[in-house]
């Protein structure tokens, strides 16, 4: 494949998520996302789910050494903070370290832009939960939509000395 490499490792690499790749990933997305993209009644169907996330948002997918892809994430910038989404492929299991290391990356390469991230993830997704908080990111809150449950998570880039209120700033003279 002749796609653009922003970062690579071992036998892996990101590129960013293209209109193309939807009719790709729409047929090995983890049952567990479609469940979740369609719980949410934002949309008819995958295919309408992922051809909105290429307009609203910052996507990436994950190749392995075989050109399969093993994962999409990136950034949805609906609120103040950029949240940060992830959908697998059915092979998530097949490369969970790689995953692992791959999120840490990409959180990573986030933070060269943005100085705080959020995440919300269904409550009854426990390995979710561990993933968000094993990548730094903190509970917040938890809301209810259609009788679903949700934790929100916030990470604050630990290279940056950030302010949520630039008012309430200490003056230094």
């Amino acid at each position: 494949m002749d796609e653009l490499k922003i970062m690579q490792r071992g036998g892996y690499y990101l590129t960013p998520f293209q209109d193309d790749h939807i009719y790709e990933f729409i047929h090995i997305i983890h049952p567990e996302n479609i469940k979740e993209l369609l719980e949410t009644g934002l949309y008819p169907d995958v295919l309408s789910a992922l051809k909105d996330l290429t307009r609203k948002s910052e996507v990436y997918l994950v190749r392995d050494k075989n050109d399969e892809i093993i994962f999409v994430g990136g950034l949805l910038f609906d609120e103040d903070t950029p949240q940060m989404f992830a959908m697998f492929s059915t092979k998530v299991k097949d490369n969970f370290f790689v995953l692992a290391r791959g999120s840490k990356m990409l959180v990573n390469f986030f933070d060269k832009t943005y100085p705080m991230l959020s995440m919300v993830i269904k409550s009854d997704y426990a390995d979710m939960l561990q993933w968000a908080a094993w990548l730094g990111f903190e509970t917040v809150g938890c809301s209810q939509y259609k009788n679903i449950n949700f934790i929100h998570f916030v990470r604050c880039n630990p290279d940056i000395n950030d302010v949520v209120d630039e008012l309430s700033r200490p003056i230094k003279h």
